[in-house]
């Protein structure tokens, strides 16, 4: 099983910042209802873009266990992507170059 992070992507016409975080809260709560249940995926965040109309979500886990999460919730998404997180430089561990 390959653990990894995901962005999922999702347009959402008519999005408020109410909606957003109702959502959000939700699928953070299904998250950990799977993972108590030893499914492992875990939310790390959200980023809202009123002006897009846009809502990424990241999580770590298998591709499987986050599409779970979003059925649970019920809600649906654009796109499920890979992705690597890359802290800013003042953040990277000892060690590291830029």
């Amino acid at each position: 099983m390959n653990i990894v992070q995901w962005m999922v992507e999702r347009l959402w016409p008519g999005a408020t910042s109410e909606l957003v975080v109702a959502l959000v809260d939700q699928l953070e709560v299904r998250c950990r209802q799977l993972a108590a249940d030893g499914v492992p995926v875990r939310f790390l965040g959200a980023t809202f873009v009123p002006a897009d109309e846009s809502l990424s979500c990241r999580f770590d886990g298998t591709a499987q266990a986050v599409r779970v999460a979003h059925q649970l919730a019920g809600a649906s998404f654009d796109r499920l992507l890979v992705i690597e997180e890359l802290p800013a430089y003042d953040l990277r561990p000892t060690g590291t170059t830029q």
